[in-house]
């Protein structure tokens, strides 16, 4: 968004440079795909924070800048003198944005975690994956990728832009202190607004999930998979009518939306049956012309042929010197007098841009 940001490694690099994905040819601190997709538009230097000559560089850096962002240990920075109270001395408007995994204060704020841990204890686990046969005897285990570390980021993009929004119209810089676990707690809201009514909590039995389907799912098809949710009678008789009135039609299983909630799982097989004989994309137009909610379940493969996103140019070559030429998701939004991207450049290398800033600051 405009932001120039420099990205400080320690010497050995960034951890995601260790764990990809990685291109067939395997490992590569240059080629990780974690690395290349969070950093595109960033500067990169290397500073050993446990030396004197990297602290002085670090607080020179940060007496010109206007956001830090720290997702070290709590309490990290300022037991190497970096923290915000000395940040802030020579750079009274600086915004600090600190994540930690439970905050800067509280019973665990010592605590360490993972994401399993912290998708665990957030609530979010009891409702993935599933629905489960039984969940008495099958655990709940979390959600694939790096739930809670993109969610944090999120929360602290949201109060850093607030913090400098702040600083705009006070002058005032700030210490933003964002807990991962409080992040994730509020990626449950369905299950609090639920629990603030009385009701039980969110379930993980097939048996439910089925009956609280209405009729909606994913069918199989010739190319892939299928969602469709003709969950009124009025849509179901559409629906009918998109599957050109199949024998069982009138049959009186089917004929209420209650009926085929009781009967789900032989009315989804017959559904299967008829599904599988087309194309996903044939039946989402089909569905769609008929006023009901029906869409191709894309693969990544779909996405990157998506005509629709190709107009909005949605994604954009990036050429790397090590890793070669990638492409990148863009911005899904767009300003009508700002060009983006601003400054398609690639994920920098380990310590690209030493000479070019550190060395700028001896001077």
């Amino acid at each position: 968004m405009g932001a120039d940001v420099i990205k400080v490694e320690p010497p050995e690099g960034d951890e995601s440079r260790r764990m990809g994905p990685f291109p067939p040819d395997g490992p590569h601190p240059e080629k990780s795909g974690l690395f290349l997709a969070l950093n595109a538009n960033k500067q990169g230097v290397t500073l050993d924070l446990t030396a004197e000559d990297g602290v002085i560089a670090f607080l020179e850096l940060a007496r010109a800048a206007d956001i830090v962002i720290d997702n070290q240990p709590l309490g990290h920075l300022d037991s190497l003198g970096i923290g915000y109270d000395v940040l802030s001395e020579t750079n009274p408007g600086i915004i600090v944005t600190s994540i930690t995994p439970f905050g800067n204060r509280g019973l665990n704020m010592n605590w360490k975690a993972t994401d399993l841990t912290i998708f665990h204890m957030s609530g979010n686990a009891t409702g993935l994956l599933g629905p489960v046969e039984d969940p008495d005897t099958e655990p709940p285990i979390r959600a694939g990728g790096h739930q809670s570390e993109f969610v944090a980021g999120m929360a602290a993009t949201t109060a850093t832009l607030m913090a400098l929004f702040q600083k705009r119209m006070t002058g005032k810089g700030s210490h933003v202190d964002v807990s991962e676990y409080e992040a994730m707690v509020t990626q449950t809201i369905a299950g609090l607004a639920s629990s603030a009514y009385g009701r039980p909590n969110p379930s993980r039995s097939l048996k439910e999930a089925r009956e609280a389907s209405a009729i909606g799912g994913v069918l199989p098809t010739t190319d892939g998979y299928v969602a469709i949710s003709p969950r009124e009678d009025a849509q179901w008789a559409r629906w009918l009518e998109v599957m050109e009135n199949p024998d069982w039609a009138e049959d009186e299983r089917f004929a209420t939306r209650q009926a085929r909630q009781s009967n789900n799982t032989e009315l989804w097989e017959l559904l299967s049956q008829w599904s599988r004989q087309y194309s996903k994309h044939d039946i989402a137009r089909w569905g769609q012309d008929k006023r009901i909610p029906c869409f191709a379940v894309n693969t990544i493969a779909d996405l990157l042929e998506n005509e629709h996103l190709a107009v909005r140019e949605f994604f954009l070559e990036i050429d790397h010197p090590v890793a070669g030429t990638l492409k990148y998701p863009g911005a899904p939004y767009r300003f009508s007098n700002t060009p983006l991207p601003l400054d398609a450049r690639p994920a920098p290398l380990l310590g690209e841009h030493n000479q070019e800033i550190l060395e700028g600051l001896e001077s």
